[in-house]
């Protein structure tokens, strides 16, 4: 059957999300070089401005993911500029730190390409989400806590902007 579809999009919580998803990219950038190359196990975006992240960390202790506040609130105020580019799939796969999901990781495309998402200067990991351009876009956060979730998971939840 064929017919029109109309699609329309809400711009204001597509803006949101893309906030969210790229400050939890730098967020797991930090994670990830400050901690041996830790894991994302879990994340959601919330239309509160929120975000949590969760990692695979065991010996972490959680005063050591609060202090991470400063630090993402540098890389926003650093503008650096948020690029994409497409991969052979089974290159990125050789490439470490490309996939930094523990369970969960982009599909190939039709023509077995995977989407890279690169943060200059920070972050490089394969990715199908929508992004800003850049981290100044992006508004002041702040840890708002941290949980243990289980033996090793670490849950870090973040608000943007003004709480």
């Amino acid at each position: 059957m064929d017919g029109i579809v109309r699609l329309e999009v809400d711009q204001v919580s597509r803006d949101l999300m893309c906030e969210l998803h790229t400050l939890a990219h730098v967020l797991n950038a930090l994670v990830y070089t400050r901690f041996g190359g830790a894991l994302l196990t879990g994340a959601q975006l919330s239309a509160d401005s929120t975000f949590r992240v969760d990692f695979d960390l065991p010996g972490v202790e959680n005063n050591q993911l609060r202090a991470l506040d400063d630090d993402l609130n540098e890389v926003i105020r650093q503008d650096l500029p948020v690029r994409t580019s497409y991969m052979q799939y089974d290159e990125a796969r050789n490439i470490a730190g490309l996939f930094r999901s523990k369970s969960v990781a982009p599909t190939p495309s039709w023509d077995d390409t995977v989407r890279i998402v690169e943060i200059v200067g920070l972050d490089r990991q394969a990715c199908g989400g929508t992004h800003l351009v850049s981290t100044e876009r992006a508004r002041t956060s702040r840890i708002l806590k941290v949980d243990n979730k289980g033996r090793q998971n670490r849950r870090v939840k973040v608000q943007v902007g003004e709480a």
